[in-house]
Parts: C-alpha cells; structure tokens; sequence
C-alpha cells in the first residue's frame, strides 16, 4: 500500500504545479492522487490543491482528473468520513463557524437552518442583558437581571438549552421588533453571536460553482507577467445574460463561498443586482451592485467576485468616486499562486471601462498598514509591480530604492521599519485623463454632521425635512408619488449632501434638470449611469470640491 500523502509533499506539489508544464506535470499529479491521506491538514491541503487545478488545468484530462478526485471527497463527505478538525476549510462535509451580519444568517437559516446553532455570544453579561431585555414582553424584562454565570446561562435560561432554537429564537425577536433594519443590524452586532453549520450539503467551496464556459487550459504554464496599458485598452464585452434565477444562483454562490470563510462583504450580503462579465482564458467576473437601501451618498461601492474556470478566485471591491476611487481585492487561499497580477489587471480594466475610473487606489490598511497579513504578504509590492506608485516624493524615492534592491539581490529583505514607513501611505494608479477635481468624500461625509450642527442645531428629522423641502421647490423633480421606491430611496440618501450646496437656487435649468436625472440613476438596479452621469456634472463636483475645502 502506498505511504499517506504528507502536508509537505502537498504544499511542494502545489508549488511544483505553478511552475511545472508538459508530462512531467501529469506524472507528478497521478501519483499523488493514488496515495491515501491520514491527517485532516493532509485533506485540506490536498483539497485546496484540486481547486487549484480546476481553476488552472494544462489540459482537459487534468482538469477531469481533479473534478473525479473532488466528486470522491464529496461522497466520503456524505459517508461521514470527512475528520475532525476542519472547521471553515471549505471541505464537503466539515462545519463552519463565525459571526456574521444579522442579514447574513437569516439567509444562512432559509438555507441550513436544521443544521445551524449558537455557538457563543461574547457580548458582556450586562451589555446582553440590556440588548435583550427591550427585545421581551414587558412581563418577562426582569427575567433578564436572573443570576447568571454568563451569557451562555443566560441564554439558556431565556430560550431552553437547544443551540438552535436559542438562534431562530433571538433572530425571531429580532425580526418582530419594531425598528428599522439599520437599527436591528446594530443590536445584532452588539450581542457579538457566533454562529455555527455543522456539514450541511451545499455549504462547502468544494461543490461552489459560477456559470462556466469549456475550462480554459494552460498548456504551456502560468502567464506571471502582464502588459496592464494594453490590457486596459482591450474593450470589455457586455454583461453575459443571466436569468433571473441564474442571478440569484449566483449571489446564492457568493454569499456561500465568503461565509464558509467566515468572509462577508455588504455588496454580496445586500445585492441588489449582479452582473457577469467573461474577461477571457476562463476568467469570470462577477459585479455586486448594494440594494438602493444600503448605498453610500458618494461612492458607489460596488463588489466583485472572480472565478476561474467556474472556481472562486477572489473577491473585493472598489469605492467609486470621479477622480479617484479605491479598490481592494483579496485571493482566496485555495488558489494563490496562479496568474494573479493578470487577473488583477483584468479586474482593473472592467472597473476602468465599466464606470470610467481615471485613478485607482490601495489603501494603507491593503498594503498593511496595522495589517500583519498584508504586511507579511507582500502586497505592497505586488501593487507596485503593476505600476501603482506612492502619493508623495519622499515615499516615491524611499520605493524606487529598495525596488531596485528587491529586483537585483535575491536575498535582499526590505527591513521591517522601513517597509511599514512605506505601507503607512496608500498607493495609487493613473489610468486615465482627470476630469474636474478630485475630491475626498471622506471630508464631504464630516461635512454633514457640521451642517446639521450649525444650519439646524443637531435636530436631524427638521434638517432632512427642510433639505427635501428645498429640494422640492428649486429642483424639477416634478411629483415624487411618480418616482418608483429605490428613486425615492435615493432622494432622501442625497437630500442632505445637496443641501450642503448654498448657491442651489443660481444653478441654470439645464444644470438642475442634469441633477434628477443623477438622482434618479442613484435609485437604479445598478450604480453604473449614476457614476457615468456625476462625471459630466461639472456644476456638482465644483460645488462639492468648494464643501470639501
């Protein structure tokens, strides 16, 4: 019988893979695949490295290969034989634990429901007992001040010993209090919760899947160079056409792939639409366009979702804003060390292309700033090789000198202190012409408190009424009982950064008239028009830029 395939003969194979082409490669995998694994790091490991070959296969058979050996861990998943100690790896089979948004685990429970629990509430004992008590009939509020050793007694003398009925039950009180969904959101957090599914079918990355064409294969090897000037100029096709039911499936895939990671974003959690774009070689990526509800006032924060070969490849977003917006993206562990710098150049073309992004940017925290694992991970470098550039010369002069030591001493090591001098900083990119000023949204959202402050001494309800008022009398929005829900919504989200605006009143027809139709593309299914539209609105970005300063 052949010796248990180790930890440490996986992750060299994994590493031989990315740099191994022709029948060598093939021999390498076969034999893996016919020795047994013992350890649960072995399965993981070995796990992620199939996922690695489905998303970056030299060849059709390889591809079908890991496919089979996948399709056998999920029967063994099935059979009870998928070990212990593989919480959130992503395993058929195997649970996982975290804490989430309320949103989140209410899908989680239409979805897993049986299979879910209450692992723990970490919140302090009398923290949760003032959350909850207001949450019970009058009768039982004093119930809460019982003695308790913490919350776990507590929670068990509230709502019986079954984890799981302790979860549909808060959640349950949650959902009948009457408050805004911002306002139980907050108290969900509060409380702290984690949560825990124990193997439920579907809740794995093993069986996770976006809609996909022939698997692309890689014949000759990796690509770990890109040209990014020429990829951003190739013209990005539209959105592939996806059924109301395949959209659903596919936010479904996304909100499945970051929660077995114990992972949540708010384009995903809160999707009000998804788009999909194929951009070539396998590579998928899918757009998250937040519900109308959850929108910010300026940036239009959309998310994204990559797949290779239908295999999740990473996920992030961007922070959309004319004249600079910000992006972050994040690889899933499971298939690090493929063509990521040319994945990260596609990402940027459709970001640029699809919303028209003149300048990108990494923020300090994505670099590592009070960031271990992305100062550990070399991020920094990563954006630098693909041309993104410190904000200021000293920091540009500090980058060039140690790049240029990374580039020709193979042992050199950027010294601790200097490197989190350099990460201190955000990066940024150029891509194209600037259009009008750029302004820091981040001083326009401090604006506002100082507006309602001063304008209208910190009573909130009267300045929201008094800036739609306004609203009303000098711009034509015509009857709002005429505008659909999601263009109201967007109303009242840009009703008081309009009225930081003093000379309103002085702006031409054309310019007033430009300004509903801006708010009403706030309000559609995607913010795609909306970022289009705010570019040409010179009068709005100059008037903003005079708030900003």
């Amino acid at each position: 019988m052949a010796a248990p395939l180790t930890t440490p003969e996986i992750l060299e194979l994994r590493r031989a893979l990315s740099r191994t082409t022709g029948p060598e490669r093939g021999r390498m995998l076969e034999a893996a695949m016919g020795r047994p694994l013992r350890s649960s790091k072995a399965l993981k490991e070995w796990h992620d490295l199939l996922l690695f070959v489905l998303a970056h296969p030299a060849d059709a058979a390889e591809h079908d290969k890991a496919a089979t050996a996948l399709a056998r861990m999920m029967e063994r998943a099935r059979s009870g034989g998928a070990g212990p100690g593989l919480t959130n790896s992503g395993v058929a089979g195997t649970p996982i634990q975290g804490t989430y948004s309320l949103s989140l685990v209410r899908w989680m429970l239409t979805r897993w429901g049986t299979h879910m629990r209450l692992v723990a509430v970490d919140a302090a004992l009398d923290d949760l007992r003032e959350t909850v008590r207001p949450l019970l009939p009058q009768a039982e509020q004093e119930s809460v001040d019982r003695p308790a050793e913490d919350g776990a007694d507590l929670m068990r003398a509230l709502f019986g010993p079954d984890p799981r009925a302790q979860l549909t039950a808060l959640v349950s009180l949650l959902d009948g209090l009457p408050a805004t969904e911002a306002l139980r959101e907050s108290l969900w957090a509060r409380l702290w919760i984690t949560v825990a599914v124990d193997g439920a079918p579907g809740c794995d990355l093993t069986s996770a899947r976006a809609p996909a064409a022939a698997p692309f294969c890689h014949p000759h090897g990796l690509s770990k160079g890109v040209d990014l000037r020429a990829v951003l100029d190739s013209p990005v096709a539209s959105p592939l056409r996806l059924t109301a039911s395949q959209q659903k499936d596919l936010v479904n895939t996304a909100r499945t792939v970051l929660a077995v990671q114990e992972r949540e974003t708010d384009p995903v959690t809160w999707a009000g639409a998804v788009e999909l774009f194929d951009l070539g070689r396998g590579l998928r990526i899918a757009l998250f366009h937040l519900d109308a509800v959850h929108r910010l006032p300026f940036d239009s924060y959309v998310g994204f979702m990559a797949f290779r070969n239908g295999v999740a490849l990473a996920y992030g977003g961007a922070w959309i804003f004319p004249g600079r917006s910000k992006v972050g993206i994040n690889v899933f562990p499971a298939v690090r060390g493929g063509e990521s710098a040319w994945f990260f150049a596609q990402l940027l073309r459709l970001y640029h292309q699809r919303f028209g992004v003149a300048c990108f940017e990494a923020e300090n925290y994505q670099l590592g700033h009070d960031n271990p694992d992305g100062l550990k991970s070399g991020a920094y470098w990563f954006y630098y090789r693909l041309g993104f550039r410190p904000m200021t010369r000293p920091l540009q002069r500090l980058a060039e000198r140690e790049f240029r030591k990374l580039s020709t001493r193979k042992d050199h090591r950027v010294p601790l202190k200097l490197l989190k001098d350099l990460v201190a900083e955000g990066l940024e990119l150029p891509v194209g012409a600037q259009d009008g000023p750029v302004l820091d949204t981040a001083s326009l959202s401090a604006a506002l408190p100082v507006h309602v402050a001063v304008q209208h001494g910190g009573d909130r309800p009267r300045a929201m009424r008094r800036a739609l008022e306004r609203l009303c009398r000098c711009l034509p929005v015509g009857d709002l009982s005429t505008w659909n829900a999601d263009e109201r919504t967007a109303f009242h989200l840009w009703a008081l950064p309009l009225d930081l605006i003093d000379d309103l009143e002085d702006w031409s027809a054309a310019e007033r008239k430009a300004l509903v139709a801006l708010v009403k593309a706030k309000g559609e299914a995607t913010e795609t028009r909306h970022q289009l539209l705010l570019r040409t609105h010179a009068r709005l970005r100059a008037a903003w830029a005079k708030v900003a300063r």
